[in-house]
C-alpha cells in the first residue's frame, strides 16, 4: 500500500523550475547544460531553466518563479545557491568539489579524482559533467587533441610528435584530425611531418563549436594526458579512447590517479598499451554520467515531495 502511494505522489510532481547559477566561466556553464538537458531528457514533467549571474540582487530574484531546484557549478556560486536554499526551502546541487563543507548541500557531484568529505550526499562522476552529445561517429574518422605545458606533467614535444605519428600510420584506413591547443608549443603541428591520412587544425582557427562537432564524428579519440577537460569530452561520446602519456611533475598527481582509475575499468587505452585502440574497452553509452545524475536529482525531488505530503 505505501509503496504505491509513494509511486503515486512520484508520477504527480508539478512543473519543476530550476534556477541555475552562473559565473561565467565556459566550462561551468557546460557542466550545467549537460545536467539540465538530461533531467530534461529523463522526466515528463516541465522543466523551466532561469539561469541567473552571480551577483543578482535578492530583489530580483524574488520577482522570478519560486525554484524547485537550485545548482550551479563554480566557487562563486556557492554562496548564493546556500542563499535560495534558505530563502526557499528548496534542495542545492553544487558540481565539482566545493569551497564549502559538503554537508551544507542536498547533492555534491564531484570528479573520481578529487576528493572530499562524504556525509551520504556525494556522489563520484566520471570526470566533470558534459553536454549530451549528439553523435554520429564516422568509422573513417579519428580525432588526436594536444594540449601542453602544465603544472601537472612535463610536457616533451618531441616525444608526443613521435606518439601522434606511430597512431597515424598504425590506422591508416582513417583520416586523422590533429588539433592542437592554446597551451601548446608555437608551431608545433608544422613539425610534423606530412601525413598522408592526417589534417592539422591550429585552435586558433577554428570555431567554439569545432571541437565538440569533431568529437560527435570520430570514432577513435586519442587526447594527451594533461587535456583533462577534453578526455572526458571524448569518453562522454561514448567512443573509443587513448591516453597519449606523460611523465608527471610530482608523486601525488589527481589527473594521473583519475586515469589510472579509468584504466582500471578498461575505460582507456595508454599509449604504451599500442597505437591502435583494440574492440576490448568497456566503452559507456553517451551521455551516461550526466543521465545518472539526473536521476539522482529527480530521485531527491520526489522524495522530498513525498516527506512534505506524509507530514501534512
Amino acid at each position: 500500500m505505501s509503496e504505491f502511494f509513494y509511486e503515486h505522489v512520484a508520477i504527480g510532481m508539478k512543473d519543476l523550475v530550476f534556477w541555475v547559477f552562473s559565473d561565467g566561466r565556459k566550462g561551468h556553464e557546460k557542466q550545467t547544460v549537460g545536467l539540465t538537458q538530461a533531467i530534461k531528457s529523463s522526466t515528463k514533467t516541465s522543466v523551466t531553466v532561469q539561469r541567473i549571474a552571480v551577483g543578482t540582487s535578492v530583489k530580483k530574484l524574488s520577482e522570478l518563479p519560486k525554484p524547485s531546484l537550485v545548482f550551479g557549478a563554480g566557487n562563486a556560486t556557492h554562496l548564493p545557491m546556500l542563499m535560495t536554499k534558505v530563502l526557499f526551502n528548496v534542495p542545492c546541487i553544487v558540481l565539482m568539489k566545493p569551497s564549502l563543507p559538503t554537508i551544507f548541500f542536498d547533492l555534491v557531484f564531484v570528479p573520481h579524482h578529487d576528493v572530499c568529505s562524504n556525509f551520504g550526499n556525494v556522489h563520484t562522476t566520471r570526470g566533470v559533467l558534459c553536454p549530451i552529445p549528439d553523435v554520429c561517429p564516422n568509422s573513417t574518422q579519428g580525432v588526436i587533441l594536444l594540449g601542453g605545458q602544465s603544472r601537472h606533467f612535463h610536457w616533451h614535444t618531441e616525444s608526443v610528435l613521435d606518439t601522434v605519428t606511430n597512431i597515424v600510420n598504425a590506422s591508416p584506413h582513417k583520416h586523422w584530425t590533429i588539433c592542437d591547443s592554446p597551451r601548446s608549443p608555437d608551431n608545433m603541428l608544422n613539425q610534423l611531418d606530412a601525413l598522408p591520412n592526417a589534417t592539422f587544425r591550429q585552435w586558433r582557427t577554428t570555431s567554439e563549436s569545432f571541437i565538440t562537432e569533431l568529437l560527435n564524428s570520430s570514432s577513435e579519440t586519442w587526447v594527451t594526458c594533461d587535456s583533462v577537460t577534453m578526455l572526458y569530452e571524448a569518453l562522454n561520446t561514448g567512443a573509443p579512447v587513448g591516453v597519449i602519456e606523460l611523465p608527471s611533475i610530482r608523486k601525488t598527481n589527481k589527473l594521473a590517479r583519475g586515469i589510472q582509475d579509468l584504466v582500471k575499468n578498461n575505460q582507456v587505452q595508454l599509449s604504451r598499451g599500442g597505437y591502435s585502440i583494440g574492440t576490448g574497452l568497456s566503452v559507456p553509452t553517451p551521455g551516461q554520467e550526466s543521465r545518472r545524475c539526473a536521476e539522482l536529482c529527480l530521485n531527491l525531488l520526489k522524495l522530498r515531495k513525498c516527506r512534505r505530503i506524509v507530514t501534512i
